[in-house]
């Protein structure tokens, strides 16, 4: 199944086309949603702890429609990247522990959204419990590990010979 994505019209254009809308595109495009999702949990997540007071912690709540088209150009150009590469990036298990931390720390954004941001209350007396502090830490280690192991899926050969498999 992996072989006949990454040999789809589309996988092979993606991989080998000379074009600067090809894979240089596609890449960048990566790059963009991962730093608008990724910086602006993070953003979220050191307010919640304390640092920025000046930002109102009820302001957290607009940053949401951004993280959500970030998530779209990475999820689109995601896809892409993993059909020009499927027979590597599908049997790699740092590939797939990035998609479980990215699904966690997507899963953590919203649920500091739901448990806190969205409660205008909550956000108004400027207190942050601790439980959501912690959410807070786990979203940041989270998003951390997501963008190193992300970045280890382009030398597979190196974290194939670090964790004794084979490719």
């Amino acid at each position: 199944m992996l072989d006949t994505i990454e040999k789809l019209p589309l996988s092979v254009w993606v991989a080998e086309s000379p074009s600067v809308f090809a894979y240089t595109l596609v890449l960048s495009l990566h790059a963009i949603g991962l730093a608008t999702v990724l910086g602006i949990n993070a953003l979220i997540a050191f307010r919640l702890l304390g640092f920025g007071t000046g930002i109102p912690l009820s302001s957290l709540r607009s940053f949401y429609g951004t993280i959500y088209a970030g998530f779209a150009i990475n999820l689109v150009s995601g896809v892409l990247l993993f059909m020009a590469a499927a027979t590597n990036m599908g049997t790699m298990p740092a590939f797939w522990v990035k998609m479980a931390l990215v699904l966690t720390g997507m899963t953590l954004a919203l649920r500091l959204k739901a448990r806190y941001l969205d409660d205008s209350a909550a956000t108004a007396s400027g207190v942050v419990p601790p439980a959501i502090r912690r959410l807070a830490w786990v979203s940041l280690t989270c998003w951390t590990f997501a963008l190193i192991v992300g970045r280890l899926t382009g030398y597979p050969e190196i974290v194939a010979r670090i964790f004794g498999y084979r490719i």
